[in-house]
Parts: structure tokens; C-alpha cells; sequence
């Protein structure tokens, strides 16, 4: 019998599959599932036709342009350079997937696509019951740690985790509205309930980048409902929720009223006593403080990406009541220009919003949403300066990129 050559197509949308199981699994395996989408691309492929793809499209290039400037840094980046290497590393996400996604462009069906979301939903329900079940079993002690502003343990990152959480949430919904199941007919009636569990989850996790980034986008999608399809009955549905759950949370979780007495706390303590010392917000809103110092003392190319841990130290140091740790600016905006200058920061915005600046995107709600998750994030966090943040971030923006571009008019 002749020898037939296998069939590999699959191969890149089990990477990907295996790289969104790895936001929540093992840190390894989105790096070994980019690699082999990577290898798929130069090897299984055309790479001249891949190459051509790729060059001609602005918003791949522009990903890649996050990459060669935290690597031209490096230039000014003279005394940690074991700092700039976790850099540079952590970025090289943002030089191999946007050339990776080329493969799917044109050719990932809406099938693959939900089954992709389906299969990213499945995984935060699964690892939400389980977060759930050692609340509960560990109340007292977890409830002591939220007054303390401790959360409890989540995969890799609480702050990420929760994006991910207000995403699943989205996806849920985007899924139920397209009437989405695998096998059985009443499928998109458990994902409704799915929804809700997330949503009770969400508040009960109490981290407050996720919640914010969900009542975004519920406000968002009171506009959209009213304005963009003219149902209101459903917006005003939406408005009546957005205003009442925040109030009943509060008083019906105590999770949630820890977190917000202990921010009231903190905040008093940064305020009125200058006090940052081992304060979860005061210690962040001091480290933004810090970087817009350095920005300002390096405008034009920043302190240099390398450096940024060196120089933030040496502010903390002198400042009174300082963090008990080296902290980095907790805004990604101010991270960037502080560590690359107003040219590193005008290109990464750049990078960051042209994907919105194609009308066929900007109709589908599912990517502004998306995009409000992330963009609120990086006011208060780094976001994409940890490989959790910037997998979540690159995975579903090339994702969805990729299919909206497509499929959808």
C-alpha cells in the first residue's frame, strides 16, 4: 500500500486549543502551543504566501512593532539586563503569533470559531466551580485573608484570571445569542445559566478589575441594544441590573464587602497618613505615581525597558513610607512610557487601536467588548507585562480577529 502523506491541517487548531488550556493549566504550554503553530506556519505552509499575508496586513504589523520596541530599549537599557531579557521574552508573543494567525485567515469557519469560544467558556466554568468549592469550604479563613486585601488563589494571576472571567461571561453570551451547542439543542440554556453563575462568581472573587471591566461592558451594551438593534425593553433590563446587583452584592457577599472596606482602608491610609507600606492601592496608585516621574525626567526615549526595575527602586526608596517591594508602574500605559519614552508609547497605542479602527470590527460587539476589558485593565495593571495577560490578550484578539475579518460583513 502507497505511503500517503498525513493529513496535519488540524495541527494549529490544536495549538491554539491547547495554548488557551495552558492559560489555565501549565505556564509551558501556550509557549509550546506557539511554537508549534509557529513551525506549522514556516514548514507545513507556504511561508512565501504566509509571509505575503502577513505583510499585508497593518494590524499584524502593528502587533509586531510592540515587540521591536521593547527591544530597541535594550539600547538604553544599561544596568539590569536580566530584567530586560524577561522582557524581551515576555513580548515574544507579539513577534510570533500575528505571522502564526496567517494560517487561519480565510479559512477558520464559524463552527471552529464558537467551538473555540465553547471550549475557553468550558474551562472558566470548570475553574470558577472549583475556586467556588474552596471558598466555601474555607470561608472564615478566606474571608480573614479579603479583609487583609489578600484574595484567594486562582490560576497563575487572580487580576488576569479575572478578565478572563468577564470575557467568559461576554462569550457566554455572544454563544446563547447565536443559538450555539455542540450536540444537544437546550445547550445554550445551561450556557444562560453559565452566565450567571459567572456573574456571581465574579463578585464573590471580588477582584475589582473584572467587575469594572463586566459593568463596562454592560453599559456598553445598553448603548448597543438602544441605539445599534432599537430593543429596549432589553436595555432597560440591562440598566435596571447594572444598578442594582453592584448594592445587592455588597450587602449579600461578604467577600465583596471585605474588599471594599479594606480599599476604603487602604486609601485612608495613603491619603490622610502618606502611608504605602505593604498597602495593596496605595502601593499601586504610588508606583503610577513613580513612573510619571520617570516619564518625565526621560520623555522622548524613556529610562530604557531594562532599566525601568532599577529606576522605579530608587524612587520607591526615597519615598516616605515606601512599599515593602520593588513595585512596577501598575498602568500599562505608564509601564510603556516610562520604560520606552513618548515614542514607545505613541507606537503602542497605535499597535493597540488600530484594530478599531476597521468599521467591520467595530460592528461586532463581542470585539469591543473584548477590547474594553483589556484597555480598562491597563489603567490599573501591567496587564501585558505577565505571560498570562499577554496570552489571554494576543490569543482572542487574533482569534477573533482573523474570523471577523473572514466571515462576517
Amino acid at each position: 500500500m502507497p505511503w500517503r502523506k498525513p493529513d496535519l491541517t488540524a495541527v494549529p487548531y490544536i495549538s491554539l486549543a491547547a495554548a488557551i488550556a495552558g492559560l489555565f493549566v501549565a505556564r509551558a504550554m501556550p509557549s509550546i502551543a506557539m511554537i508549534a503553530m509557529v513551525a506549522y506556519a514556516l514548514l507545513l505552509t507556504d511561508p512565501r504566501k504566509s509571509f505575503s499575508l502577513f505583510l499585508r496586513d497593518r494590524v499584524l504589523i502593528a502587533l509586531w512593532l510592540v515587540f521591536f520596541v521593547y527591544l530597541l530599549s535594550g539600547i538604553n537599557s544599561t544596568h539590569d539586563h536580566e530584567f530586560l531579557l524577561e522582557r524581551i521574552r515576555l513580548k515574544l508573543p507579539f513577534l510570533a503569533l500575528p505571522f502564526a494567525f496567517t494560517v487561519f485567515k480565510n479559512k477558520i469557519s464559524p463552527n471552529q470559531f464558537y467551538s473555540l469560544l465553547y471550549f475557553f467558556l468550558l474551562l472558566i466554568t470548570v475553574t470558577a466551580i472549583i475556586i467556588s468549592f474552596s471558598f466555601y469550604k474555607n470561608f472564615s479563613s478566606i474571608l480573614i485573608a479579603y479583609g487583609q486585601g489578600r484574595v484567594i488563589e486562582t490560576p497563575f494571576n487572580h487580576i488576569r484570571y479575572s478578565l478572563m472571567v468577564s470575557f467568559g461571561i461576554i462569550t457566554g453570551f455572544y454563544l446563547f445569542t447565536k443559538k450555539f451547542f455542540i450536540r444537544y439543542s437546550w445547550e445554550p440554556w445551561v450556557i444562560l445559566g453559565v452566565i450567571f453563575f459567572l456573574i456571581y462568581f465574579q463578585h464573590l472573587l471580588a477582584v475589582r478589575s473584572g467587575i469594572v471591566a463586566i459593568y463596562l461592558c454592560g453599559i456598553y451594551m445598553v448603548f448597543y441594544f438602544l441605539l445599534s438593534i432599537k430593543k429596549l425593553k432589553t436595555a432597560l433590563l440591562l440598566t435596571l441590573i447594572i444598578l442594582l446587583f453592584p448594592v445587592a452584592a455588597y450587602f449579600s457577599m461578604p467577600s465583596m464587602k471585605a474588599r471594599a472596606d479594606y480599599m476604603r482602608f487602604d486609601l485612608e491610609q495613603l491619603f490622610f497618613f502618606n502611608n504605602a507600606s505593604g498597602l495593596s492601592d496605595a502601593g499601586r496608585i504610588l508606583s503610577i505615581e513613580k513612573g510619571m516621574e520617570i516619564f518625565r525626567e526621560h520623555p522622548l526615549i524613556g529610562a530604557g525597558i531594562g532599566d525601568l526595575r532599577v529606576e522605579m527602586k530608587k524612587k520607591l526608596d526615597a519615598a516616605p513610607e515606601h512599599p515593602r517591594d520593588v513595585l512596577l508602574p501598575h498602568n500599562q500605559f505608564v509601564f510603556v512610557a516610562a520604560g520606552t519614552g513618548m515614542f514607545g508609547l505613541l507606537i503602542f497605542i497605535f499597535a493597540i487601536v488600530l484594530p478599531l479602527s476597521r468599521k467591520r470590527l467595530l460592528t461586532n460587539w463581542l470585539f469591543i467588548c473584548f477590547h474594553i476589558i483589556i484597555i480598562s485593565s491597563f489603567f490599573t495593571e501591567a496587564t501585558i507585562e505577565e505571560q498570562m495577560g499577554t496570552g489571554f490578550y494576543l490569543l482572542f484578539l487574533l482569534l477573533m480577529y482573523v474570523f471577523i475579518e473572514s466571515n462576517e460583513s
